[in-house]
Protein backbone atom coordinates (compact mmCIF):
# COMPACT_ATOMS: atom_id res chain seq x y z
CA UNK A 1 0.00 0.00 0.00
CA UNK A 2 1.68 2.94 -0.93
CA UNK A 3 2.51 5.74 1.61
CA UNK A 4 0.13 8.83 1.89
CA UNK A 5 1.93 12.17 1.47
CA UNK A 6 0.84 15.73 3.43
CA UNK A 7 1.57 18.59 2.44
CA UNK A 8 0.53 21.85 3.61
CA UNK A 9 -0.20 25.07 1.98
CA UNK A 10 -2.24 27.88 0.98
CA UNK A 11 -4.76 27.41 -1.79
CA UNK A 12 -5.79 30.12 -3.76
CA UNK A 13 -9.51 31.41 -3.81
CA UNK A 14 -9.87 28.73 -7.01
CA UNK A 15 -13.27 30.81 -7.98
CA UNK A 16 -11.87 34.38 -7.49
CA UNK A 17 -13.30 35.06 -10.74
CA UNK A 18 -16.65 34.00 -9.45
CA UNK A 19 -19.33 36.88 -9.34
CA UNK A 20 -20.35 38.09 -6.29
CA UNK A 21 -23.89 39.21 -7.18
CA UNK A 22 -26.93 37.31 -6.28
CA UNK A 23 -25.32 37.13 -2.42
CA UNK A 24 -27.93 35.63 -0.17
CA UNK A 25 -29.56 31.83 0.51
CA UNK A 26 -30.48 30.70 -2.12
CA UNK A 27 -27.11 32.18 -4.39
CA UNK A 28 -24.16 32.39 -2.07
CA UNK A 29 -20.97 33.85 -3.10
CA UNK A 30 -18.80 30.62 -3.90
CA UNK A 31 -15.19 30.20 -3.26
CA UNK A 32 -14.19 33.59 -1.96
CA UNK A 33 -12.72 32.47 1.02
CA UNK A 34 -8.94 31.05 0.91
CA UNK A 35 -8.95 27.51 2.38
CA UNK A 36 -6.00 25.54 3.45
CA UNK A 37 -4.93 22.76 1.41
CA UNK A 38 -3.28 19.53 1.66
CA UNK A 39 -2.43 17.14 -0.38
CA UNK A 40 -3.05 13.46 -0.18
CA UNK A 41 -2.55 10.28 -1.98
CA UNK A 42 0.39 9.00 -4.19
CA UNK A 43 1.64 8.91 -7.58
CA UNK A 44 -1.47 8.89 -9.90
CA UNK A 45 -4.17 9.18 -7.07
CA UNK A 46 -2.40 12.65 -5.49
CA UNK A 47 -5.14 15.15 -4.76
CA UNK A 48 -5.23 19.04 -3.23
CA UNK A 49 -7.92 18.77 -0.43
CA UNK A 50 -10.36 21.56 -0.86
CA UNK A 51 -12.72 21.33 2.81
CA UNK A 52 -16.05 23.31 2.68
CA UNK A 53 -15.88 23.33 -0.87
CA UNK A 54 -18.85 25.43 -2.48
CA UNK A 55 -19.42 27.43 0.81
CA UNK A 56 -18.05 30.70 2.32
CA UNK A 57 -16.73 30.98 5.48
CA UNK A 58 -16.92 27.09 6.08
CA UNK A 59 -20.40 26.90 7.23
CA UNK A 60 -21.05 23.85 5.72
CA UNK A 61 -24.64 23.51 2.56
CA UNK A 62 -26.80 21.80 5.80
CA UNK A 63 -27.53 18.20 6.93
CA UNK A 64 -25.37 15.88 4.61
CA UNK A 65 -26.76 12.04 4.80
CA UNK A 66 -26.23 11.48 0.38
CA UNK A 67 -24.53 11.19 -2.17
CA UNK A 68 -23.04 13.09 -5.62
CA UNK A 69 -23.93 13.28 -9.23
CA UNK A 70 -21.89 15.25 -11.88
CA UNK A 71 -23.81 15.87 -15.34
CA UNK A 72 -22.20 16.07 -18.74
CA UNK A 73 -21.85 19.59 -17.95
CA UNK A 74 -19.86 19.02 -15.43
CA UNK A 75 -22.90 20.70 -12.64
CA UNK A 76 -22.68 19.02 -9.01
CA UNK A 77 -25.25 17.63 -7.35
CA UNK A 78 -25.38 16.85 -4.10
CA UNK A 79 -28.21 15.78 -1.79
CA UNK A 80 -29.33 17.39 1.75
CA UNK A 81 -31.80 16.31 4.30
CA UNK A 82 -32.49 19.98 4.40
CA UNK A 83 -35.47 21.91 2.74
CA UNK A 84 -33.59 22.97 -0.27
CA UNK A 85 -33.52 19.14 -1.38
CA UNK A 86 -30.52 18.84 -3.92
CA UNK A 87 -27.96 21.19 -4.35
CA UNK A 88 -26.74 22.24 -7.54
CA UNK A 89 -23.46 23.73 -8.04
CA UNK A 90 -20.44 24.84 -11.12
CA UNK A 91 -17.43 23.06 -11.17
CA UNK A 92 -15.94 26.71 -9.22
CA UNK A 93 -18.50 26.02 -6.49
CA UNK A 94 -21.58 28.23 -7.74
CA UNK A 95 -24.52 27.08 -6.31
CA UNK A 96 -26.65 27.70 -9.45
CA UNK A 97 -29.80 25.73 -8.56
CA UNK A 98 -31.59 23.18 -6.08
CA UNK A 99 -33.98 19.91 -7.65
CA UNK A 100 -35.89 17.35 -6.20
CA UNK A 101 -36.98 16.51 -2.51
CA UNK A 102 -34.95 16.26 0.92
CA UNK A 103 -33.65 12.99 2.51
CA UNK A 104 -31.97 11.19 -0.81
CA UNK A 105 -29.78 9.16 0.33
CA UNK A 106 -28.20 7.60 -2.75
CA UNK A 107 -28.21 10.00 -5.99
CA UNK A 108 -26.80 8.73 -9.73
CA UNK A 109 -27.13 10.59 -13.62
CA UNK A 110 -27.66 8.25 -16.55
CA UNK A 111 -27.79 8.59 -19.90
CA UNK A 112 -31.05 7.72 -21.67
CA UNK A 113 -31.61 7.83 -25.72
CA UNK A 114 -29.01 11.39 -25.17
CA UNK A 115 -30.96 12.67 -22.46
CA UNK A 116 -29.47 12.85 -18.57
CA UNK A 117 -32.11 11.67 -15.70
CA UNK A 118 -31.53 11.87 -12.07
CA UNK A 119 -32.19 8.46 -10.53
CA UNK A 120 -32.87 9.16 -6.95
CA UNK A 121 -33.15 6.75 -3.88
CA UNK A 122 -35.12 8.59 -1.92
CA UNK A 123 -35.38 7.20 1.80
CA UNK A 124 -37.17 9.59 2.56
CA UNK A 125 -40.32 8.86 0.58
CA UNK A 126 -39.25 5.24 0.52
CA UNK A 127 -39.46 5.27 -3.11
CA UNK A 128 -37.18 5.51 -5.97
CA UNK A 129 -37.49 8.20 -8.40
CA UNK A 130 -36.13 9.14 -12.01
CA UNK A 131 -36.57 12.67 -12.83
CA UNK A 132 -35.12 15.14 -15.64
CA UNK A 133 -32.36 17.39 -14.30
CA UNK A 134 -34.80 20.13 -13.77
CA UNK A 135 -36.43 17.64 -11.15
CA UNK A 136 -39.92 17.04 -13.14
CA UNK A 137 -40.59 13.05 -11.98
CA UNK A 138 -41.34 10.70 -15.22
CA UNK A 139 -41.10 7.19 -13.02
CA UNK A 140 -40.87 5.66 -10.48
CA UNK A 141 -40.66 2.44 -7.91
CA UNK A 142 -42.97 0.87 -6.55
CA UNK A 143 -45.54 1.03 -8.94
CA UNK A 144 -48.66 -0.48 -10.43
CA UNK A 145 -46.08 -3.19 -11.89
CA UNK A 146 -44.31 -3.75 -9.22
CA UNK A 147 -45.76 -6.42 -7.18
CA UNK A 148 -44.91 -7.74 -3.92
CA UNK A 149 -41.75 -6.81 -2.63
CA UNK A 150 -40.37 -8.27 0.44
CA UNK A 151 -40.24 -6.76 3.21
CA UNK A 152 -40.79 -3.10 1.44
CA UNK A 153 -38.74 -0.08 0.95
CA UNK A 154 -38.02 1.17 4.05
CA UNK A 155 -34.70 1.92 4.91
CA UNK A 156 -33.64 2.89 0.89
CA UNK A 157 -30.00 3.46 0.28
CA UNK A 158 -28.90 3.24 -3.11
CA UNK A 159 -29.56 2.39 -6.71
CA UNK A 160 -28.06 2.10 -9.88
CA UNK A 161 -28.80 1.20 -13.62
CA UNK A 162 -28.04 -2.54 -15.67
CA UNK A 163 -26.83 -1.68 -19.36
CA UNK A 164 -30.21 -4.02 -20.28
CA UNK A 165 -32.26 -1.18 -18.62
CA UNK A 166 -32.92 -3.33 -15.14
CA UNK A 167 -32.31 -1.89 -11.75
CA UNK A 168 -31.02 -2.68 -8.69
CA UNK A 169 -32.22 -1.13 -5.44
CA UNK A 170 -30.30 -1.75 -2.12
CA UNK A 171 -32.14 -1.44 0.90
CA UNK A 172 -29.43 -1.22 3.34
CA UNK A 173 -31.39 0.63 6.06
CA UNK A 174 -33.71 -2.00 6.62
CA UNK A 175 -33.42 -5.98 5.14
CA UNK A 176 -30.33 -5.58 3.63
CA UNK A 177 -31.89 -6.90 0.97
CA UNK A 178 -30.97 -5.68 -3.10
CA UNK A 179 -33.75 -6.27 -5.35
CA UNK A 180 -33.64 -6.35 -9.30
CA UNK A 181 -36.54 -5.07 -11.27
CA UNK A 182 -37.11 -4.79 -15.07
CA UNK A 183 -37.38 -1.75 -16.80
CA UNK A 184 -41.06 -0.96 -16.15
CA UNK A 185 -40.29 -1.49 -12.32
CA UNK A 186 -41.23 -5.13 -12.10
CA UNK A 187 -40.01 -7.13 -9.56
CA UNK A 188 -37.56 -9.98 -10.82
CA UNK A 189 -35.91 -11.65 -8.16
CA UNK A 190 -33.89 -10.45 -4.27
CA UNK A 191 -30.84 -11.13 -2.95
CA UNK A 192 -28.63 -10.06 -0.54
CA UNK A 193 -29.65 -10.02 3.16
CA UNK A 194 -29.08 -12.22 5.74
CA UNK A 195 -27.47 -9.32 7.96
CA UNK A 196 -24.32 -11.44 8.44
CA UNK A 197 -21.12 -12.06 7.06
CA UNK A 198 -21.17 -14.96 4.56
CA UNK A 199 -20.90 -15.76 0.93
CA UNK A 200 -23.98 -13.99 -1.02
CA UNK A 201 -25.21 -12.24 2.34
CA UNK A 202 -24.80 -8.32 3.15
CA UNK A 203 -24.89 -6.71 6.79
CA UNK A 204 -26.16 -3.16 5.43
CA UNK A 205 -26.30 -2.60 1.80
CA UNK A 206 -25.54 0.83 2.04
CA UNK A 207 -23.96 1.46 -1.57
CA UNK A 208 -24.72 -0.17 -4.92
CA UNK A 209 -22.64 0.23 -8.20
CA UNK A 210 -22.84 -1.08 -11.63
CA UNK A 211 -19.31 -2.41 -12.52
CA UNK A 212 -18.76 -1.70 -15.92
CA UNK A 213 -14.76 -3.03 -15.57
CA UNK A 214 -15.66 -6.18 -16.64
CA UNK A 215 -17.57 -8.10 -19.19
CA UNK A 216 -20.27 -8.88 -18.72
CA UNK A 217 -20.26 -6.10 -15.96
CA UNK A 218 -21.48 -6.70 -12.33
CA UNK A 219 -22.97 -5.28 -9.31
CA UNK A 220 -20.73 -4.01 -6.40
CA UNK A 221 -22.28 -3.78 -2.85
CA UNK A 222 -20.84 -2.04 -0.52
CA UNK A 223 -21.23 -4.31 2.29
CA UNK A 224 -20.77 -1.21 4.77
CA UNK A 225 -21.39 -3.41 8.14
CA UNK A 226 -19.06 -6.11 7.05
CA UNK A 227 -16.38 -3.86 5.91
CA UNK A 228 -16.11 -5.06 2.30
CA UNK A 229 -17.27 -4.36 -0.91
CA UNK A 230 -17.80 -7.57 -3.41
CA UNK A 231 -19.84 -8.84 -6.77
CA UNK A 232 -22.32 -10.28 -7.57
CA UNK A 233 -23.55 -10.92 -11.45
CA UNK A 234 -26.30 -8.96 -12.74
CA UNK A 235 -28.30 -12.23 -12.10
CA UNK A 236 -28.01 -11.84 -8.19
CA UNK A 237 -25.22 -14.66 -8.25
CA UNK A 238 -22.58 -14.02 -5.39
CA UNK A 239 -19.39 -13.59 -6.80
CA UNK A 240 -16.92 -12.94 -3.91
CA UNK A 241 -15.24 -10.70 -1.92
CA UNK A 242 -13.51 -7.87 -3.88
CA UNK A 243 -11.89 -5.74 -1.02
CA UNK A 244 -12.58 -6.74 2.72
CA UNK A 245 -11.22 -4.66 6.59
CA UNK A 246 -12.39 -1.79 4.76
CA UNK A 247 -13.85 0.97 7.26
CA UNK A 248 -17.61 0.74 7.06
CA UNK A 249 -17.32 1.78 3.04
CA UNK A 250 -20.89 3.43 1.77
CA UNK A 251 -20.37 4.21 -1.67
CA UNK A 252 -18.26 3.27 -5.12
CA UNK A 253 -17.30 5.49 -8.15
CA UNK A 254 -15.13 4.38 -10.88
CA UNK A 255 -12.44 6.15 -12.90
CA UNK A 256 -11.16 3.72 -15.64
CA UNK A 257 -9.58 0.38 -13.68
CA UNK A 258 -9.86 1.97 -10.74
CA UNK A 259 -12.47 2.99 -7.93
CA UNK A 260 -12.82 5.29 -5.03
CA UNK A 261 -14.34 3.76 -1.83
CA UNK A 262 -16.07 6.09 0.80
CA UNK A 263 -15.45 4.92 4.23
CA UNK A 264 -17.66 5.98 7.13
CA UNK A 265 -14.82 5.85 9.41
CA UNK A 266 -12.44 8.81 8.39
CA UNK A 267 -11.38 8.22 4.87
CA UNK A 268 -11.70 7.40 1.24
CA UNK A 269 -9.65 4.70 0.10
CA UNK A 270 -8.72 3.64 -3.72
CA UNK A 271 -8.84 0.23 -5.12
CA UNK A 272 -7.37 -1.30 -8.57
CA UNK A 273 -9.04 -3.95 -10.29
CA UNK A 274 -8.30 -6.48 -8.28
CA UNK A 275 -9.43 -4.89 -5.02
CA UNK A 276 -5.81 -3.89 -3.87
CA UNK A 277 -6.00 -0.69 -2.09
CA UNK A 278 -3.77 1.46 -3.94
CA UNK A 279 -3.93 4.88 -1.74
CA UNK A 280 -5.45 6.53 1.36
CA UNK A 281 -7.31 9.24 0.69
CA UNK A 282 -7.95 12.18 3.65
CA UNK A 283 -7.37 9.78 6.47
CA UNK A 284 -8.51 11.31 9.67
CA UNK A 285 -5.57 10.65 12.31
CA UNK A 286 -8.01 11.79 15.11
CA UNK A 287 -10.20 8.65 15.95
CA UNK A 288 -13.03 10.14 17.93
CA UNK A 289 -14.15 12.15 15.16
CA UNK A 290 -14.10 9.24 12.90
CA UNK A 291 -17.57 8.09 11.18
CA UNK A 292 -19.40 11.10 13.49
CA UNK A 293 -22.03 13.26 12.54
CA UNK A 294 -21.74 16.13 14.83
CA UNK A 295 -17.73 17.27 14.11
CA UNK A 296 -18.58 20.92 13.94
CA UNK A 297 -17.02 22.89 11.40
CA UNK A 298 -13.94 24.72 13.24
CA UNK A 299 -12.93 21.20 14.78
CA UNK A 300 -13.39 19.35 10.93
CA UNK A 301 -9.14 19.80 10.34
CA UNK A 302 -8.54 20.26 6.67
CA UNK A 303 -6.86 17.18 4.41
CA UNK A 304 -9.20 15.25 7.01
CA UNK A 305 -12.59 13.35 6.34
CA UNK A 306 -14.77 12.88 9.47
CA UNK A 307 -17.48 10.47 7.77
CA UNK A 308 -16.96 10.33 4.09
CA UNK A 309 -20.62 9.13 3.12
CA UNK A 310 -21.36 9.75 -0.62
CA UNK A 311 -18.49 10.42 -3.79
CA UNK A 312 -18.20 10.81 -6.86
CA UNK A 313 -15.53 11.42 -9.98
CA UNK A 314 -15.61 14.41 -12.42
CA UNK A 315 -14.58 14.35 -15.69
CA UNK A 316 -11.27 15.16 -15.04
CA UNK A 317 -10.26 12.85 -12.40
CA UNK A 318 -11.16 15.10 -9.63
CA UNK A 319 -13.23 13.61 -6.53
CA UNK A 320 -16.08 14.94 -4.52
CA UNK A 321 -16.93 13.67 -1.26
CA UNK A 322 -19.92 14.49 0.71
CA UNK A 323 -19.54 13.86 4.59
CA UNK A 324 -22.12 12.21 6.75
CA UNK A 325 -21.97 15.63 8.85
CA UNK A 326 -24.74 17.77 10.56
CA UNK A 327 -23.34 20.95 8.86
CA UNK A 328 -23.00 19.71 5.70
CA UNK A 329 -19.49 19.35 4.82
CA UNK A 330 -18.32 18.61 1.18
CA UNK A 331 -14.82 18.74 -0.24
CA UNK A 332 -13.29 18.47 -3.64
CA UNK A 333 -9.96 16.08 -4.52
CA UNK A 334 -8.59 18.67 -7.19
CA UNK A 335 -6.43 15.58 -9.03
CA UNK A 336 -2.66 16.91 -9.58
CA UNK A 337 -0.84 15.70 -12.59
CA UNK A 338 2.44 14.04 -11.77
CA UNK A 339 5.41 15.43 -12.73
CA UNK A 340 7.27 15.06 -15.97
CA UNK A 341 10.36 13.36 -15.49
CA UNK A 342 11.89 15.75 -18.26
Amino acid sequence: MATMKWTAGILTAAMAGVAMAHEGHDHPPGGQLLTVAAQTGDGDHTYENVPWWGTTENTGVGSTNGGVAIDKAGRVYISTDTPEGILIYDADGKRVGKVGPTKVHNLIIREEDGVEYLWLADNGASKVSKRTLDGKEVFTIPNEKTGEVPEGFNGLTAVDIAPDGSIFVAIGYGSSLIHKFDAEGKLLKSFGGGKVKEDGKCKTSHGITIDHRFTPARLMVADRENGRVTHFDLEGNWIGVVADNLRRPTDVDFRGDFCAVAELAGGVVILDKEGKVVTLLGENPNAAQRGQNPVKPEDAKPGHFTAPHGLAYDADGNIYVQDWNRFGRITKLVKVEPKSEN
